[in-house]
């Protein structure tokens, strides 16, 4: 019987589980190592695959009342900012990860639910259930959810031996007020420039007049650890000095802009070990170039708690089908952001074309099978087999 469980991480992962675990009435207690739950400004986006399971939690219309919701998207070139194509989306929001993280943990809280924060947990019993902290002190669960990213220390003592890979990619990230951004058409709506070995884009976000961007470049080796380094705005603004007149007015804008390394790790062959669970980050991280790892993240935090809810006397059941459905598509987000890498950053000119119109073929249906998958209808058409 499933009454409590316990979640490592209060990340976006984290907070969605324990708002679809509270709904279905099970106590559920949270622990972060840190002091408080505050992320990094940053630009998120969520498309609706992931809106509408924020909306079926009850989250969705007050973070919608802080984000943007951009209707299109433009493919230009890095160099003239000609549009090589575009797409109309729904559905779609671009926030301030502040405003996610404070949007998910105010209803977690309103529903009932436990945070406890400078809480490192430094080892789990996953057979009993037993989360041991670095105070010496210890919980015990009936299923233990691992949310705390892709350099999980619960995934390395209990899972496998893979650590995170860079993937010789480098984004910069900055964030300044919309009136710096040059006059244009579609100015207010997603942007994406690709350019030889590197792509950008830029939207705006909040409800506070921000513009984030994240331009990204191939590179061969990263040292840093952290994804919050403060860059060098002059080595930044050379590696993409070739780039429109337009976009680096974008990119000069902030005071300051952020480097990290892009690394990703291979989803295990299974995501779950007697009561300890995968999620996010934690079992399937991936490069951004599709902007869905947050939105992978909301799918397996939905599924995880709506079938623990429809099985909460068979723990055994609910995470047999809960890796049923997140194990595929896990594997497949992955090997689809990973092309999509490829996709953005051709060199070749010939390569350049041919990239340039299949973008203009497939960017509508492409962008329609991401953006129309329902978590939601998955697990219930799941369900049904089981009972026929």
């Amino acid at each position: 019987m499933i009454d409590r469980v316990g979640i490592v991480g209060a990340g976006i992962s984290g907070l969605t589980a324990g708002c679809a675990l509270r709904q279905c009435g099970i106590q559920v207690d949270i622990y972060e190592r840190s002091k408080n739950i505050s992320e990094f400004g940053a630009g998120i986006t969520l498309s609706r695959n992931a809106t509408m399971l924020l909306a079926k939690l009850g989250v969705l219309e007050s973070l919608a009342k802080k984000s943007y919701k951009p209707t299109k998207s433009f493919i230009k070139d890095y160099k003239t900012a000609k549009e090589i194509t575009s797409t109309n989306f729904s559905g779609f929001i671009a926030a301030d990860r502040r405003d996610v993280v404070e949007a998910l943990s105010k209803k977690y809280i309103q529903l009932g639910g436990s945070l406890y924060t400078s809480r490192e947990v430094e080892s789990v019993d996953e057979a009993e259930g037993f989360i041991f902290f670095s105070d010496k002190s210890k919980a015990q669960v009936d299923l233990i959810l691992a949310c705390d990213g892709i350099r999980s220390i619960l995934r390395d003592n209990n899972f496998d031996n893979s650590k995170p890979r860079f993937t010789n990619y480098v984004a910069w990230r900055g964030m300044s007020d919309v009136k710096k951004i040059p006059e244009f058409d579609g100015n207010d709506q997603v942007n994406l420039y690709l350019g030889p070995g590197s792509h950008a884009v830029h939207y705006p976000i909040g409800n506070e007049g921000k513009v984030n961007f994240v331009a990204v470049q191939r590179t061969e080796n990263w040292e840093e650890e952290s994804w919050k380094t403060e860059g060098n705005q002059n080595h930044f603004l050379e590696a993409f000095s070739e780039w429109n007149d337009d976009v680096l007015q974008i990119f000069s804008a902030p005071e300051k802009v952020y480097r990290w390394g892009i690394f990703d790790r291979r989803q295990p062959s299974e995501l779950y070990k007697d009561k300890l669970v995968l999620l996010g980050d934690s079992a399937h991280p991936m490069v951004p170039f599709l902007g869905q790892g947050g939105c992978v993240s909301i799918e397996d935090a939905y599924t995880l708690g709506f079938l623990v809810g429809e099985f909460r006397g068979d723990v055994g059941k609910a995470l047999a089908c809960y890796q049923e459905l997140r194990l595929k598509r896990g594997n497949w987000m992955q090997r689809r952001s990973n092309f999509q890498g490829l996709f953005n950053h051709v060199t070749n000119p010939m390569l350049v074309n041919i990239r340039n119109l299949a973008t203009k073929i497939f960017l509508n249906a492409n962008v329609k099978n991401l953006h129309s998958f329902n978590a939601h209808a998955e697990v219930l058409t799941l369900l049904n087999k089981k009972i026929t």
